[in-house]
């Protein structure tokens, strides 16, 4: 089961309670049984809010969202707080009003308090859900969904003790409405204020700390430590030091097995993005910043063919383009004036199993483009670091592949 069909579950529900809630409210002159129909009204507009933001969060990254659409989520959440702080702010207008007008008869109906009985049962049932599945996914709009679900089967509780106690004293169904209106608001600041920290990119001090332990762990000494929210997932950008000499091919060994052992064992890690202390002083190696370029690193040994132009390199295995980015074969391709003036496949030499060293061909062969069905992030900002652009491409047929790129050379 998953978020988005809870949400539509909860929308069917809360119609359903809603008009029930409406009509028996009316019909009994009830002020917190119609309010608490107007908060299942509310309901069906946040569980409805709540479908759509987790869609549009599912949708991959693209050009223009390269961190995806996780924000969608806090959004939507965000949209459930102002709705829940809206009904809140009515039922306690509502409540007030009936202390200050004139003082009205509450007549009490079997029906009501059934129904009454039944949403409270119906609506906790549908809040523990939408909290385990919502802890489940790390989806913040549904856990905002949840809370408004749960304050529904508060009001509802407490306009249930309103009815029964009307036939004693009539303005208690006011004085629960206060009370629904008041534990509203409150949950409505208390939502408002986890997702704004998403919204602002606030600090997640519990992922920092286990990023410290298993840098700890492996020795590794941490230079600098961000993290930030982005919807359901937490995103991480690392600065360790190393020492001075370590070689280029060592460095990334240790980048690897690290962003490898933080996305295994931290679940809520979405993108870590890790550079290096000791080559950042030396201008030599990556930089913690997108799009900066510090060039090929001087004194690295050359491999392959005289290259004559634009070179393009692409993973192969098999006489087929490889899935993925580090390949014991690369296809070399040279272009120049919409030309292809050079098509060779030529071995890695530094490829290992287990440490297949892509990153290190591209730079030796001197490559200015690679084209690859999937690449991790660090390994792909490195590249693009030092002046290498990464195209990422389904898996299409290596020949599929040529002729686009001759066919792009012929457009020129």
């Amino acid at each position: 089961m998953t978020p988005q069909y809870i949400s539509i579950i909860s929308v069917l529900v809360n119609l359903g309670l809603a008009i029930a809630k409406l009509f028996f409210g009316l019909l009994v002159n009830s002020v917190a049984l119609t309010a608490d129909g107007i908060h299942s009204t509310m309901d069906i507009f946040s569980s409805f809010i709540t479908f759509l933001g987790l869609k549009i969060a599912k949708k991959p990254v693209d050009e223009k969202h390269p961190y995806g659409h996780w924000r969608a989520e806090s959004l939507a959440g965000f949209l459930v707080a102002i709705i829940l702080a809206i009904s809140g702010t009515w039922i306690l207008y509502e409540a007030v009003m009936r202390f200050l007008g004139k003082e009205q008869i509450v007549e009490l109906n079997l029906w009501a308090v059934i129904i009454v009985i039944i949403s409270i049962l119906i609506t906790e049932a549908l809040a523990r859900l939408k909290f385990y599945y919502g802890g489940k996914f790390k989806a913040l709009s549904l856990i905002a969904d949840a809370e408004h679900s749960r304050a529904d089967a508060l009001s509802s509780l407490g306009v249930l003790g309103g009815l029964l106690l009307a036939n004693y004293f009539n303005l208690a169904d006011a004085i629960m409405a206060l009370f629904i209106g008041a534990y509203i608001l409150f949950e409505a600041f208390q939502i408002s204020k986890e997702i704004t920290d998403s919204l602002l990119d606030v600090s997640d001090k519990q992922i920092e700390d286990r990023i410290r332990k298993i840098c700890l762990s492996h020795k590794i000494e941490i230079d600098s430590l961000r993290t930030r929210r982005i919807g359901s997932f937490d995103l991480a950008e690392i600065r360790i030091k190393v020492p001075l000499k370590l070689k280029m091919e060592q460095a990334q060994e240790i980048i690897q097995t690290l962003e490898s052992r933080l996305l295994n064992n931290i679940p809520e890690l979405k993108e870590v993005v890790i550079s290096i202390k000791a080559y950042n002083m030396s201008k030599t190696t990556v930089l913690p910043r997108l799009g900066k370029r510090i060039g090929q690193l001087r004194g690295f040994e050359k491999i392959g063919p005289k290259k004559l132009g634009e070179r393009i390199i692409i993973p192969i295995k098999d006489k087929e383009i490889y899935s993925q980015f580090g390949s014991d074969k690369y296809l070399i391709i040279d272009k120049k004036s919409g030309k292809v003036l050079t098509e060779k496949i030529i071995d890695n030499p530094y490829f290992e199993k287990g440490l297949p060293h892509g990153s290190r061909f591209a730079k030796t062969v001197r490559a200015d483009k690679i084209i690859v069905p999937q690449i991790g992030q660090n390994a792909k900002q490195g590249l693009e670091n030092f002046g290498i652009k990464v195209e990422v491409i389904p898996n299409k047929n290596i020949n599929d592949i040529l002729k686009a790129i001759k066919t792009e050379n012929s457009s020129h």
